[in-house]
């Protein structure tokens, strides 16, 4: 007899054995049902309540400094970036870094002003309203 026929020898099972490895199944099935029948209780995301009368603002100058403004819009809160004092690689960098923490968040990115952003996250909505004139404040 070869190795690979007593390697098949070994891992098949004879009648014997195939019939004992049919009761335990069924008795695992009649386990398994009695299981799925008892109340089962939906779960219910719990979310914490953001206070959304808080809004940080951040003045970046470098994008080693986009951590702190991005673990607090992480938690829930509007975030305002001024940008003023950034230069032109930084600003770029810390926009494009912004943009992708707002898309991953589903939140959304505004842009203020030129040197401006406003970071909303998805439990608040920011409305535009259009200046009824142009003469007025």
């Amino acid at each position: 007899m070869g190795m690979f026929q007593r390697f098949v020898s070994k891992a098949t099972l004879n009648d014997d054995e195939y019939l004992d490895y049919q009761d335990d199944a069924d008795y695992y099935e009649d386990d398994y049902e009695a299981e799925a029948e008892s109340p089962v209780s939906e779960i219910h995301a719990v979310e914490q309540p953001v206070d959304i009368a808080r809004i940080i603002t951040a003045k970046p100058r470098s994008f080693t400094e986009v951590r702190g403004f991005a673990e607090q819009f992480r938690d829930g809160l509007p975030v305002i970036i001024n940008l003023a004092e950034a230069d032109d690689v930084a600003r770029n960098r810390i926009v494009d870094f912004a943009t992708g923490i707002c898309f991953g968040l589903h939140g959304d990115l505004n842009k203020i002003s030129a040197d401006v952003l406003l970071m909303t996250p998805r439990t608040v909505r920011m409305e535009n309203q259009r200046p009824e004139s142009r003469d007025s404040f």
